[in-house]
């Protein structure tokens, strides 16, 4: 089972420490290749296109209008429906991830032409159907991309992890992933549920990869670009995400006592890092979004709702807890409005400062994941799979 949990540590001290660095698990021998589809026909039915006013708020005494544009119908692999979970964006290409929620496996990374953003254009489809598709960003150098997930060991022959692996997918000249991935780590846990390049340190011409993996994983870092090594992991019980700006990074890790930890980290090759405990847990198997603006994080803390914590003083500064029975899934900050993907509550839009609420944009299903990219805001629909794209006016 790619997502069973484990019991969690109890780790609630202030410290500041540096973890050692330890080697990885060795690579074994698997290269993923997918089943490709750029045919116009069957990638066209599979948008809704429409320009219809979704909703409009007022921030700082500016109306601001949210139009739906699209909506992408899921694609259904080895007959479960696969769930948006992850976007990132290269010029006028955005690439959106997938997978199955649940047990089973199967992903994809649909890729759309924004050139026009007030019509996307569905390019090209990559499935896997042996593995889940958690997380993706753009690597250096804008020719690959990199992808966190699960990968089902029955079929790579892994017997050194229990399923999470990171891979690097190449693009072509068109900026369309190619059909095979050139190449895979397996990492500890049972599935990879962040990944973050982080700009390359002071000497080295390498991004550092930072990607965090589930239950009885942690938190493994790769030396990007034309190395491909895992030459950094520390283990944590309960690893949620990691996110970075400027001179830091923020990992958020659950403690297993209905408390968690926020790990700010050194952008170098040492690794240090302070860690405070707040008092809100993070979901079991929830994504647990966090986002880092400056001096600030926003955490996507669940049930708890939000959480923004001041990582100078290593204090909270404000939360918001919706009225509704949603979790807390994933967070974005934008141009002062904070963008939360609360489960069966919807989009919920905040005031990045004092966290009030502006609106609340619900619709027949389930906010799972919400991302933002040029004009266009992107929002994965957990209940029917679907993608719900808008667009800011």
């Amino acid at each position: 089972m790619k997502k069973l949990l484990l019991l969690l540590m109890a780790m609630s001290l202030l410290y500041s420490c540096k973890e050692d660095l330890s080697e990885t698990i060795p690579e074994e021998a698997y290269m993923p290749e997918f089943e490709a589809d750029e045919s116009t026909a069957s990638l066209t039915n599979r948008v809704t296109s429409s320009n219809s006013e979704a909703f409009s708020l007022n921030s700082g005494g500016n109306v601001i209008q949210f139009n739906k544009i699209a909506e992408v119908s899921p694609n259904q692999v080895n007959g479960f429906n696969l769930s948006a979970t992850a976007v990132t964006e290269l010029d006028d290409r955005v690439y959106v991830t997938y997978h199955i929620r649940g047990e089973e496996y199967g992903g994809e990374i649909l890729t759309f032409d924004v050139s026009n953003s007030a019509q996307p254009q569905l390019l090209k489809s990559i499935v896997d159907p042996s593995a889940d598709f958690n997380d993706i960003m753009m690597g250096q150098g804008t020719v690959n991309l990199w992808v966190a997930g699960a990968r089902d060991v029955s079929v790579s022959g892994y017997d050194n992890t229990n399923g999470a692996v990171a891979l690097k997918i190449p693009l072509n000249g068109g900026k369309l992933p190619r059909n095979s991935a050139a190449w895979e780590a397996p990492l500890a846990s049972y599935s990879a549920s962040s990944i973050t390049r982080v700009p390359p340190p002071a000497g080295s011409s390498n991004g550092r990869i930072f990607v965090t993996s589930g239950s009885a994983g942690g938190i493994s870092v790769i030396r990007g670009n034309d190395v491909d090594e895992v030459f950094h992991t520390r283990s944590v019980s309960n690893a949620k995400h990691f996110d970075y700006d400027n001179d830091r990074g923020v990992f958020l890790r659950g403690n297993g006592d209905g408390s968690s930890s926020v790990d700010i980290y050194k952008l170098d090759d040492s690794f240090d890092f302070e860690t405070f405990t707040i008092p809100y847990d993070v979901t079991p198997l929830g994504k647990n979004g966090v986002e880092v603006v400056g001096d600030y994080a926003y955490l996507a803390m669940g049930a708890d709702g939000l959480v923004k914590v001041d990582l100078v003083n290593k204090t909270i500064v404000g939360t918001y807890k919706a009225t509704g029975n949603g979790l807390a899934n994933s967070v974005k900050v934008l141009d002062g409005l904070v963008y939360l993907a609360n489960g069966s509550d919807g989009l919920i839009i905040l005031d990045e400062n004092d966290l009030s609420l502006l609106q609340n944009y619900k619709y027949d299903g389930s906010c799972n994941y919400v991302a933002i990219e040029k004009d266009l805001v992107f929002v994965a629909n957990g209940s029917t799979g679907g993608l719900i794209i808008l667009q800011k006016q």
